[in-house]
C-alpha cells in the first residue's frame, strides 16, 4: 500500500464515518421536550436591550512630578576594573529591580 492509497482509505473511512454518526444521533435523540431528561440543563434569559448615555469625564491637566531615576542611570557606566572594586566595597545593591 503506497501513500495513495493511504489516504484514500483513510479519507473514505471518514466520508462514511462522521455522516453514520450524526444519523445515528439524530435517529436516537428525538423529538427534545424541556425538562424531561433529569439534570439536563436549561436557561432561559429575557433581555431587553436598553440605551445608556456617554457622561464625559470631566478633563482637567494636572502637573504630574517628574519620575525618579533610578541611580544606576545617573552615575553613568563604570569599567570591570571599578566593577570589582565596588563589588569589593560592597557598594553595588542588589535588591533593586534592573532596569532596561
Amino acid at each position: 500500500m503506497n501513500w495513495a492509497h493511504f489516504i484514500l482509505w483513510t479519507a473514505g473511512s471518514y466520508l462514511l464515518y462522521y455522516p453514520a454518526m450524526i444519523l445515528y444521533d439524530l435517529k436516537t435523540s428525538g423529538p427534545k421536550s424541556t425538562g424531561s431528561i433529569p439534570g439536563e440543563l436549561t436557561f432561559s434569559e429575557e433581555n431587553t436591550p436598553f440605551s445608556v448615555e456617554h457622561v464625559p469625564k470631566e478633563t482637567t491637566q494636572k502637573e504630574t512630578a517628574p519620575k525618579p531615576q533610578p541611580a544606576i542611570i545617573g552615575s553613568g557606566g563604570v569599567s570591570l576594573k571599578n566593577l570589582f572594586g565596588l563589588c569589593r566595597e560592597e557598594a553595588i545593591v542588589y535588591t533593586k529591580p534592573v532596569s532596561f
